[in-house]
């Protein structure tokens, strides 16, 4: 089965709108591929998806944590990077895409997408995930 770390942004684009970012937490939900977190990329979804702009309640977004939780392994990064100097918050990505020997990191950052791997993950879209690397088992 194959492991993916979704990043933060995907993770709100999840929630938002139902594109192919929210396409992945469903094959997760259906046991198709693994999605794995960490506290760190959980608590950096919480805090992005609390602001003003999105207009989320509190119980909305205490609710869209509790989904994520449910259908992701949480690992914990024993490891820290520092490979991301132009967002260092990326690096939290990378560290779970090692603890979790991920296969992908499906990601819309600039920064990440321009590694286009890291160790064992390749770093894409996650258009590009469905197009090119995700066959329907």
């Amino acid at each position: 089965m194959l492991k993916v770390v979704p990043d933060t942004n995907v993770l709100v684009s999840a929630t938002i709108v139902q594109g192919k970012q929210f396409e992945l937490l469903k094959l997760a939900k259906l046991g198709k591929i693994k999605l794995i977190t960490s506290p760190e990329i959980i608590k950096e979804f919480e805090k992005v998806i609390s602001r003003h702009r999105f207009g989320f309640s509190k119980e909305h977004v205490e609710s869209a944590v509790k989904q994520l939780i449910e259908i992701m392994e949480i690992v914990i990064p024993q490891n820290k990077v520092k490979v991301v100097d132009e967002d260092p918050d990326d690096n939290i990505i990378l560290e779970c895409a090692i603890e979790s020997n991920a296969d992908f990191i499906v990601s819309g950052d600039s920064h990440l997408l321009a590694l286009k791997s890291y160790k064992n993950a390749r770093i894409v879209n996650a258009i590009e995930f469905f197009e090119k690397h995700y066959n329907e088992p």
